[in-house]
């Protein structure tokens, strides 16, 4: 394998990977001028991964994130991207450091001048208090030294000597330790107190949608991948790269909801040996739907970790949240996606049904009342009453009917006529971030008309108009895509407008047009696997329903 090196020179203190600790005066045997240092004299502890990882933020601050990206998918699907550095697990610490270490073999090398002086191989074995470094059967059980200063070197089996150097390979990333201290030896034995790192950085990723997640695996990998580390005993360590290293990261499935309507999966931890190039960082989908749409082969480029490199022992979480490609009408007038609005710092009030037309993210209420009439007496309201399929299925004239005198038998414009509460409630409709948008850009909301219904689920749930001919009659079903609806409110704060149980009201919803003196049209937005979408008329004063109200944008 050809091989370039990526060599780095520092001093072991200097090196996260490889600082340690002292060691503690004990009572010592000497003989010959020499100072037997005994198996037993070793103490071994693992520092958890993040433990004493340095990045550009305060350590006190935990799971701080380093800045959101914006990603912007080829197939209508959008991610925003975080990292955050994970802290280490608090409760590592105890008493007995010795008793915290896994079972597991250890190779120790005393160092002097560069030149190995003496070595130990054994287990760290047992339970509790007992547990201890225990040399290998027909091994050396101590060091004898010269007084002197000797650095000690400690790896577990993951690290491979070769010749006078310890080498690391990618394969071994994530279970490799070593751990490095200097200590002075002059008439006295000393307690050597090994705090063993990790070798690697680890990475982890969450993903977020608002889609259930079901075989979703991607191929992960540093734009400059590190294969192999080696320490010299010199102090020298290097890096060896072929640039080719990936890693094979899996979303376990999830298909419950959560009370923010999202979805959320955390991958396996993937390791990456120090000094691997990391912005970017290469995702690359390998299987997965969301959305309705194919994610295999499409990939991300992260750039916002803190470092250029990563170092040993630091742990990551990747945060990706993947939004469905929609158009938004933002407070300001101005359109574009969810993503497009929050790197513009814009806030989406409703979702666009046409090149002019949208509706609005939430219900219209009073307090925690949904439900209103359509009026509140029994008598012919609109000047343009139709019963006939093709006129109400097609009429897009809600504005008019909401606030055209004309428009209105009584004179008076609907939206300002308390006999009329579900105009009323349209027309003084509150959206979920105040409108600042220029006068005359935006109309006033209003109650939309069974046309502009139509629109709404032909453009947010591909319904297909040409499916309704007549009015509907039992048994009729009608093809639409209601979780599609239902994602473009609730990923950007709104509510669902689908019917969940009736209970509420839920998924009934009036329009401005008039049926008879008795009744109007209304819509039932129900799931596509029960009764599909409905189109029907219902009496005006006694049969309360939802409200939605929509709005046009002038220019």
């Amino acid at each position: 394998m050809k091989k370039s090196r990526d060599i780095i020179i520092a001093t072991i203190t200097a090196l996260i990977l490889l600082t340690g600790c002292g060691g503690n005066e004990i009572e010592h045997k000497q003989g010959n001028d020499k100072i037997e240092m005994s198996a037993s004299q070793f103490i071994i502890d693992e520092t958890p991964y993040a433990e004493d990882t340095e990045v550009t933020r305060s350590r006190n601050v935990a799971n701080a994130p380093f800045g959101k990206e914006i990603i912007k998918l080829d197939n209508g699907i959008e991610a925003e991207v975080t990292v955050e550095r994970e802290v280490a697990d608090n409760t590592h610490h105890s008493t007995t450091r010795a008793t915290e270490m896994t079972n597991q073999h250890y190779t120790i090398y005393a160092l002097k001048n560069g030149n190995r002086v003496g070595t130990l191989r054994g287990t760290v074995s047992g339970a509790g208090s007992s547990k201890k470094f225990i040399p290998d059967a027909g091994t050396s059980s101590m060091l004898l030294l010269e007084p002197g200063t000797y650095t000690f070197v400690c790896h577990n089996d993951q690290v491979t000597p070769t010749g006078n150097q310890l080498y690391v390979y990618n394969q071994d990333a994530e279970k490799a330790l070593m751990g490095v201290t200097t200590t002075n030896v002059s008439g006295k034995e000393y307690k050597v107190n090994f705090q063993m790192k990790h070798l690697a950085a680890r990475i982890r990723y969450e993903l977020t949608t608002y889609w259930d997640i079901n075989n979703i695996r991607a191929e992960v990998g540093p734009q400059g991948a590190i294969d192999l580390s080696i320490y010299n005993n010199d102090g020298t360590f290097n890096s060896e790269s072929t640039g080719g290293v990936s890693h094979e990261i899996t979303f376990p499935t999830v298909t419950t909801e959560a009370a923010d309507y999202t979805y959320t999966s955390t991958s396996n931890y993937h390791y990456c040996l120090p000094n691997s190039i990391v912005n970017p960082m290469v995702i690359r989908f390998k299987t997965g739907m969301l959305y309705r749409k194919t994610i295999a082969s499409y990939s991300m480029n992260l750039m916002n970790f803190p470092r250029q490199k990563l170092a040993a022992n630091e742990s990551y979480k990747v945060k990706i949240k993947l939004y469905y490609s929609f158009q938004y009408l933002f407070s300001d007038g101005t359109t574009g996606t969810i993503m497009q609005g929050k790197s513009a710092g814009k806030t989406p009030i409703a979702a666009m049904i046409s090149s002019n037309k949208a509706i609005g993210l939430t219900d219209a209420k009073v307090g925690d009342s949904r439900l209103f009439n359509w009026s509140n007496n029994l008598a012919k309201h609109n000047t343009i009453t139709s019963q006939i399929f093709s006129v109400i299925y097609n009429s897009v004239d809600g504005y008019n009917q909401t606030w055209s005198t004309t428009h209105s038998a009584t004179g008076v414009a609907h939206a300002n006529d308390p006999n009329f509460p579900a105009f009323v409630r349209a027309a003084n409709y509150v959206p979920l971030t105040p409108i600042t948008a220029p006068a005359g850009k935006l109309s006033n909301w209003y109650l939309p008309a069974l046309g502009e219904w139509k629109l709404a689920a032909q453009t947010m749930g591909k319904y297909n108009p040409a499916q309704l001919t007549a009015w509907p009659t039992a048994g009729t079903h009608l093809n639409w895509d209601d979780r599609l609806v239902k994602v473009i409110f609730v990923q950007a704060g709104g509510e669902s407008p689908i019917w969940v149980d009736g209970t509420r009201g839920d998924g009934w919803y009036w329009s401005s047009d008039e049926f008879s003196a008795g009744s109007a049209y209304h819509m039932v937005l129900y799931p596509e696997a029960t009764y599909s979408l409905w189109f029907a008329a219902n009496p005006k004063n006694s049969n309360p329903m939802r409200v939605r109200a929509f709005i046009i944008k002038n220019s």
